[in-house]
């Protein structure tokens, strides 16, 4: 009983603090922030390479969605990832939280992604929420 308590009172921990990272009360959600901002959730770059491809950087140290991370298949992290168009790739907290980022292609000199959010609250009495859309954001680096 006592271990059940404390896996559960690690994991609400764990959430707040992820929570807070990623999620704001500026926004609605994750297609709401790259809406207004032209920005990914979660990535302090999103670059157009000279093929036609995007580079997508992780944002590991601020920023929104700071607190996921671009997962490599193997259980560990990838800095950055090149998108062909069609290519997808995804963001993770490890547990509640996934964004996948499709990759559409350049459209009047933006960059258009499709974005799937899925937030799962089921493990703490909530529900599963899916927020899916089209975006267009201008290439961007955070040192810009």
């Amino acid at each position: 009983m006592i271990k059940n308590i404390m896996i559960v009172s690690l994991i609400f921990a764990s959430l707040l603090l992820v929570n807070s990272s990623v999620y704001s009360g500026e926004y609605r959600g994750t297609i709401d922030y790259i809406q207004k901002t032209s920005r990914l959730w979660g990535m302090s770059a999103c670059v157009v390479n000279e093929d036609g491809s995007i580079t997508l950087i992780d944002a590991r140290d601020k920023g929104y969605g700071n607190g996921l991370w671009i997962p490599d298949g193997k259980g560990g992290r990838l800095e950055k990832v090149i998108l062909k168009p069609g290519e997808s790739c995804g963001l993770i907290d490890g547990h509640h939280i996934s964004i996948a980022y499709k990759f559409i292609g350049l459209e009047g000199g933006k960059i258009a992604i499709e974005v799937i959010d899925i937030f799962n609250a089921k493990s703490f009495g909530g529900e599963i929420k899916e927020e899916r859309g089209k975006v267009l954001v201008n290439p961007y680096r955070e040192d810009q």
